[in-house]
């Protein structure tokens, strides 16, 4: 592919596997570096453990805090993963981008995350709405969408979460229901995770490969 792209951010419902997409990648590749965008969500999800009224609810919290987080700017969960990557750079490259506006700005920071390009590569977890995919596309990442079977999609989420919090999770809810339509039509490229970890990390080498990430 003739063009270079600043990173990768993945996409996909609950249980598809785009921690583990993510973690192939960085298994592939000694520069890479993860962001999760719902950090600040997981984050919260902690309280379940020192407060029973809230076991089997943390899907509940973390979906809550990024309606709360989305109220107060709709890219705000963006901007935070974004400022860790600008962190990383400035303390390299001494950037300061404190008297920049508007074109200036954002000219700016492509220039600063192709300059992070030699560094890393960014890979960013946890992509949801129609917002992020517009942000993280006119960052000049690739689009990745996770996909799975059902029946597999709940086995996973079973396993890893309890089947407790499997049903009090909304795969409805805001913070989902743009995903199947970014995975399936908007995508640069949709791995299906239907197979072994295997299947997923050769399907990762081959996107990589192709991209010359």
């Amino acid at each position: 592919m003739d063009k270079n792209y600043n990173g990768i951010v993945i996409f996909g419902e609950m249980g598809a596997g785009k921690d583990a997409l993510a973690a192939e990648f960085g298994a592939i590749k000694e520069n890479s570096r993860i962001y999760n965008i719902g950090i600040l969500c997981r984050e919260m999800m902690k309280i379940a453990k020192v407060n029973p009224s809230w076991r089997g609810l943390e899907r509940y919290i973390g979906q809550t805090t990024a309606d709360k987080l989305r109220e107060m700017d709709v890219n705000i969960m963006c901007d935070y993963i974004l400022a860790l990557i600008y962190e990383r750079g400035q303390r390299k490259y001494g950037w300061d981008n404190a008297g920049l506006e508007g074109e200036d700005f954002n000219r700016a920071i492509l220039e600063q995350l192709s300059a992070m390009r030699k560094d890393e590569l960014s890979i960013i977890v946890g992509g949801r709405t129609m917002e992020d995919l517009e942000y993280w596309r006119g960052k000049n990442f690739l689009i990745v969408g996770v996909k799975v079977s059902e029946e597999i999609r709940r086995s996973r989420l079973i396993s890893r979460d309890g089947e407790r919090v499997v049903k009090n999770s909304s795969s409805t809810h805001n913070t989902e229901a743009d995903v199947p339509r970014i995975v399936d039509e908007l995508s640069d490229e949709i791995i299906y995770n239907d197979g072994t970890l295997k299947d997923l990390r050769n399907a990762a080498e081959e996107l990589l490969y192709k991209y010359n990430l």
